[in-house]
């Protein structure tokens, strides 16, 4: 969809520093600890009460020696400026925060869950032991025996909803989300109000299209609707309607500030161009199901380049017209263990608006 959304301006003003964010750097250090996370995708942020601190959640994560875990959190302590890793597992033995109910299936064949986006619920006079994290997470299984597994030989299986406790990270709950659509719920969420906006993504391979549900804020989880295609809600999951077509598996969407003429920003990957080669664009839209204007090149990553490509960004809002792009970068294995530097996110600056930036 390229025509202009009606209530938006055609383009917005992208500026994107080149020089790395010094999250990059804080990064390389936490890593040089051999402590806990040495590299990782996924990337997304996740905003704690306060603003003290912030999560970093992360899908597959290298530690030290070259082993590799399905998930963690790195916890932000943004005034401090430091980072540490959560994981499941023993200190001894390490292993993913959060795993699948059953790490093999029924054909024998591994299981994991990869991260999607999740939020923070701490409402104000809720008591901090009710405080929670919500994660939806991605289940995936490999199509052939570990033996003889190759860096493409998996399959996703469901989404599941997790519920962690705050600020320990301890799960306390789960939901799997079998609605049948096939469709991978919580690639972006955003709360408005007491409804928490879900988007999914129906992934077909070459085309991804992205559509959108709302739940509870207060408990998610319950009370789905889906947006259907005559912009209407309706509590039957077939009914969710595809509202743009060649998304990532990963986004942020966003309401834009009313300074900016409002609406909403949906940052992605452009999977409409061969694997390798996805700039990082935005769409903006006057609701959060659109329509979506755009897209409108944000970054072209100078890392799509021989067996190295740049995959799955993260937008945050800073302050003001401020933004922080995070997006994934990663290789052949091989290559990763044999630079870990390469599989760590990479974070710049943005400024974003209606004027002249920079």
């Amino acid at each position: 969809m390229n025509s202009d959304a009606p209530g938006t301006s055609a383009e917005l003003n992208i500026a994107v520093d080149p020089a790395p964010h010094p999250l990059a750097y804080r990064f390389a250090v936490l890593a040089a600890t051999k402590s806990g996370w040495c590299g990782g995708d996924s990337a997304y942020a996740v905003e704690l009460a306060g603003g003290r601190e912030r999560l970093w959640l992360f899908s597959d994560t290298l530690l030290t020696g070259g082993r590799m875990v399905n998930n963690c959190v790195v916890v932000e302590d943004i005034a401090r400026g430091e980072l540490r890793t959560v994981l499941g597992g023993t200190p001894a033995e390490p292993g993913a925060l959060v795993s699948p109910q059953n790490t093999t299936g029924p054909d024998g064949l591994s299981r994991w869950l990869w991260t999607g986006h999740g939020i923070a619920i701490e409402d104000p006079g809720t008591p901090t032991d009710q405080h929670r994290l919500w994660v939806f997470y991605q289940e995936y299984q490999a199509t052939v025996p570990d033996e003889q597994k190759a860096e493409w030989d998996f399959a996703w299986t469901q989404s599941v909803l997790v519920e962690l406790s705050l600020p320990d990270l301890r799960e306390i709950g789960r939901t799997p989300i079998t609605d049948g659509t096939g469709v991978q719920w919580g690639a972006a969420v955003h709360r408005e109000g007491d409804d928490l906006l879900v988007y999914g993504v129906a992934d077909e391979g070459e085309n991804k299209h992205l559509l959108l549900a709302t739940t509870s804020a207060v408990r998610p989880g319950s009370a789905w609707r889906y947006h259907t295609a005559d912009g209407s809600w309706s509590a039957r999951p077939g009914d969710a309607a595809r509202l743009l077509t060649g998304v990532s598996n990963e986004f942020n969407v966003l309401p834009l500030p009313d300074g900016d003429d409002g609406g909403w920003l949906l940052v992605t990957s452009d999977t409409t161009r061969p694997h390798g080669s996805w700039p990082i664009v935005a769409y903006r839209a006057p609701h959060p199901a659109g329509p979506w204007s755009g897209p409108q090149l944000v970054l072209d990553p100078p890392e799509n380049e021989g067996t190295r490509y740049a995959y799955n960004p993260s937008f945050l809002h800073l302050a003001g017209q401020s933004y922080l792009l995070a997006y994934n970068v990663n290789a052949l294995f091989s290559e990763v263990l044999s630079d870990e530097a390469i599989y760590r996110p990479r974070f710049h600056r943005v400024q974003l608006g209606t004027q002249a930036l920079l």
